[in-house]
């Protein structure tokens, strides 16, 4: 009976040690320890690349389909500035200063809302659709037409089951 709880108790500190080890190791992986120490210095080999360094701002390129159409894009009340013809709309903003929802508007077409990013660079490309085109559009509702909507006026009480 003393044995086993022995061998448990010696289980249970070889399987912590070995985790130990193995969360240091990961942890060492991850933080890159600079010891120089690593598989490239090992080797007698050139360091690893730097990573690239971050800019301060990141780039939100504006497109708009079909491209032979003129738009122009507004973040609230201001004015961005205009998707041209085979042209794209370029945006400076800083980093990580939280989400553009901006509306794309062309002459003859139906405004589209949508939100840009600025975890990082990113390309948005906006399909415009013709107001001519717009029952095509998923959750298209025909317009009611106008008048009476549609009531039959022969009651005006409406004729239910408490009418005198």
């Amino acid at each position: 009976m003393m044995r086993r709880v022995s061998q448990r108790r010696l289980g249970l500190a070889v399987s912590l040690t070995a985790a130990l080890a193995f969360v240091l190791l990961a942890v060492a992986a991850v933080a890159g320890d600079g010891d120089g120490g690593g598989p490239a210095a090992a080797g007698g080999g050139a360091p690893a690349p730097a990573a690239k360094a971050r800019s301060a701002n990141v780039r939100i390129v504006f497109t708009v389909l079909p491209s032979s159409k003129k738009a122009t894009v507004q973040w609230g009340k201001k004015r961005l500035g205009v998707i041209g013809p085979q042209a794209p709309l370029i945006v400076q903003r800083p980093r990580d200063s939280g989400p553009l929802d901006v509306v794309v508007r062309a002459e003859g077409c139906l405004p589209v809302q949508t939100r840009a990013y600025t975890f990082e660079d990113s390309k948005v490309a906006v399909k415009v659709t013709p107001i001519d085109q717009k029952n095509t559009l998923l959750g298209y509702r025909e317009e009611i037409p106008a008048g009476d909507g549609g009531v039959p006026a022969s009651n005006p009480d409406g004729g239910g089951f408490f009418s005198r």
